[in-house]
């Protein structure tokens, strides 16, 4: 069954480097950037898989106290949005082993994908020059981006472990229910979380017997695309605003605390910027509160896109929208006011990526 999880060991030059570093007694950093089921909702901070392998690492491969564990999981958000923080979250911590888990939050289409290439790229050419691998998981109806993420996992040469070929057989075969695995329809609960934990075990165990593989080289052409790479991310310490439009500086949310908030009965107006770039992401506070409303985000004069903050499922978390990708960089002015009859809601902003 563990065998099934193991799509490729990749090229093992750089997680066999992290492996003699921890043997050495030199401190090792292991990150964990993805969503709900990485930041380890269901199985609690000391038993989700990032956790119990995190330990397992220091238990195996390390002299003493030196592996520090980085788990820098956000719940509902895609790769989009681990991207737009990857620097402050993750690559800050300068890791030497980091591991990606978003098949469940992504979607398939050619820019989602084109965004998780390019976070691979921009982990990999990072300062510490981290060994990377990548964790696929699936949902109880059968969704994952696997196939997809495979495809630019393969021409990368990266480890890729997944949980979908070793559950959804057991499935198939009558030895194992989605229960066993899970007490929602997408997270795992604690048995789940071992099974992970044992899954990339399995990797370890595989590649700590190997000879190690000649020196790690980056491929230079994308698969699909890798104009996201060198994403950075906006808020209310390094975005000069032109005019607030009723939009004041607030600590929005844990994850991102440094938005802009809209009140009722506050000036109304468009919150208004000039930026030299040639994409941009706004992440922007999506509620069930009944006061939220929506806000229309404006680029070089044309309604680009609604943002709508009310939903009845919302719990204060981050969502993410492209606003706008082109070919080459240039200044654009970009304008966010209340939809009309929203007026007098709230709306938040919370951040903006760009390159």
């Amino acid at each position: 069954m563990y065998k099934r999880s193991l799509i490729s060991t990749g090229n093992n030059f750089r997680m066999k480097k992290a492996m003699e570093k921890a043997e050495n007694g030199e401190r090792v950093t292991i990150a964990y950037l993805g969503g709900s089921i990485t930041e380890g909702y269901n199985g609690g901070p000391n038993n989700c898989f990032a956790k119990l392998t995190c330990d397992y690492f220091a238990q195996t491969f390390c002299k003493g106290n030196n592996v520090r564990y980085i788990n820098a999981g956000m719940a509902g958000t895609p790769s989009t949005i681990g991207l737009i923080r990857v620097e402050r979250d993750l690559l800050i911590h300068k890791p030497d082993i980091v591991y990606i888990e978003f098949a469940v939050n992504d979607t398939k289409d050619t820019t989602n994908m084109a965004v998780f290439e390019s976070l691979l790229l921009r982990i990999l050419n990072s300062e510490s020059q981290p060994a990377l691998v990548l964790i696929f998981t699936v949902s109880e109806a059968g969704f994952s981006c696997q196939n997809e993420m495979t495809q630019i996992g393969s021409h990368y040469e990266l480890p890729m472990i997944s949980v979908k070929d070793v559950i959804i057989p057991e499935f198939d075969e009558g030895r194992m229910r989605w229960q066993d695995y899970s007490d929602d329809y997408i997270h795992p609960h604690e048995k789940g979380h071992e099974l992970i934990t044992k899954l990339i075990i399995y990797y370890l165990e595989k590649v700590s017997k190997e000879d190690i593989d000649s020196v790690y080289k980056i491929l230079q052409t994308p698969i699909v695309g890798n104009e996201f790479v060198n994403l950075k991310m906006l808020d209310n310490t390094n975005l000069q605003v032109k005019d607030s439009g009723g939009f004041f500086p607030d600590s929005t949310i844990n994850q991102f605390p440094r938005g802009w908030t809209h009140k009722a009965g506050t000036a109304k107006g468009r919150f208004t910027f000039d930026l030299h770039c040639k994409n941009l992401f706004i992440v922007y506070k999506e509620s069930k509160n009944t006061d939220t409303g929506s806000a229309d985000v404006y680029v070089d004069g044309v309604c680009v896109f609604t943002a709508n903050g009310f939903n009845s499922s919302g719990w204060n978390n981050p969502v993410v929208k492209l606003l706008l990708n082109t070919e080459n960089s240039a200044i654009h002015k970009i304008e966010i006011k209340m939809s009309k009859g929203f007026e007098d809601k709230e709306f938040s902003i919370l951040a903006f990526g760009y390159s």
